[in-house]
């Protein structure tokens, strides 16, 4: 009896041995897969500039007097050369004739000091004749002395008229060739009391009416060109030799980041601000992005540019001692870790350097920081 109770127990406890042995299954990471993406990579600087035009132009007075004519208003578009106002144009063509009638009587007074001169040089011619003649006969005791002292009067006075009459043409050039000045000074204020545009342009803004009174230096008109527009930025000095004027291109974008249209840096400072770090950089505008003057626009300086392969930037994970690495899906379907060599990240995707030797595997993509080398996984989805 005893026996078979033990033998019953021992059966008892085998049943429940064989109970415990539950096999589990192993334990499976769903990730989404994909290859490579081959993509355009840009190392980019984002920045915002306002818009201004290459050519502008405050233009003021040059003299003083009655705005008698101002031909243009705000938002007329001038052509370089035509009329933008006038001041005192009919005084100032009175002064003109004025001074071209005194340079007539200052030439005349400089003939007849030229013709008083050769009067005076016949004049001075006889009486050296004179004395010297009276010189002679002098000696030989056939004239008196009083006859001598007479003649060598005449011929000092003579002499004197003839430097008077030198001085006087001397005096008489001084007094025309400041009357040409006048003249040129008249015919300079003739031409600055009609102002022309300097380019072609808009006028943005006017600051006086006509037939006000202005002065010299009043600001009449603020003109600007807007057929040619810049950017001017200033950026950190660390980029300074990664700037090259007709090399370096911009993206213009829109608010999300959409480009617009594409230009270059047309201009980079010499050197850089001491205080601030930066320098100035331009950028011309293309017709096609659609901005005028005093607009604030996006835009991105592309610093490198090149073809590559990519991942999302999400699938890239940083190890110990800065190495990278990406998980790849080997043919048992298990998590296999690659070294990663990353390079520009660019709109959400890094650049795989080395991704030349991985064109032919498929990367995880999302569920990537649940698994280790190794790991069993379930795609939910492959991409590409």
């Amino acid at each position: 009896m005893r026996g078979f109770m033990l033998l019953c127990t021992a059966a008892f406890l085998l049943a429940g041995c064989e109970k415990k042995r539950v096999e589990y299954a192993e334990k499976t990471t769903r990730v989404t897969t994909s290859g490579l993406e081959e993509r355009i990579f840009r190392q980019r600087i984002p920045l915002q500039g306002t818009v201004q035009p290459v050519e502008f132009a405050t233009i003021s007075a040059k003299i003083s007097g009655t705005l008698e004519l101002l031909k243009v208003d705000e938002g007329d578009k001038i052509k370089k050369g035509d009329i933008l106002f006038g001041i005192d144009r009919q005084v100032l063509k009175n002064q003109v004739v004025v001074k071209e009638d005194e340079i007539k009587v200052r030439q005349a007074a400089l003939d007849g000091a030229k013709i008083a001169l050769k009067i005076a040089q016949i004049s001075f011619t006889q009486a050296q004749r004179d004395y010297e003649r009276a010189k002679n006969l002098s000696r030989s005791k056939a004239i008196s002395e009083s006859s001598v002292e007479a003649a060598e009067t005449d011929f000092k006075k003579a002499e004197m008229a003839v430097n008077n009459a030198r001085a006087d043409i001397s005096n008489a050039e001084a007094q025309l060739k400041q009357a040409q000045s006048n003249l040129a000074i008249a015919q300079k204020n003739l031409n600055d009391s009609t102002i022309t545009a300097p380019f072609d342009c808009v006028v943005f803004d006017k600051f006086v009416e006509e037939n006000e009174f202005v002065s010299t230096g009043t600001e009449i008109l603020k003109l600007e060109n807007h057929n040619a527009l810049e950017v001017v930025c200033f950026i950190s000095s660390v980029y300074y030799h990664q700037i090259h004027p007709g090399k370096t291109a911009v993206d213009f974008t829109d608010k999300s980041g959409k480009v617009l249209c594409r230009s270059h840096i047309t201009y980079k400072a010499p050197g850089i601000d001491p205080e601030s770090r930066t320098f100035k950089i331009k950028i011309s505008v293309p017709a096609e992005a659609g901005l005028v003057s005093g607009m604030l626009c996006e835009l991105n300086i592309i610093l490198t540019e090149r073809k590559g392969f990519g991942l999302p930037e999400s699938a890239v994970l940083l190890r110990a001692g800065n190495r990278m690495i990406a998980y790849t899906v080997d043919e048992n379907n298990r998590a296999q870790s690659v070294d990663i060599q990353r390079g520009i990240v660019d709109g959400g995707f890094a650049e795989i350097v080395n991704g030349s030797g991985f064109t032919d595997r498929k990367f995880v993509i999302t569920g990537q920081t649940f698994i280790n080398n190794g790991s069993l996984l379930v795609e939910a989805k492959t991409e590409k």
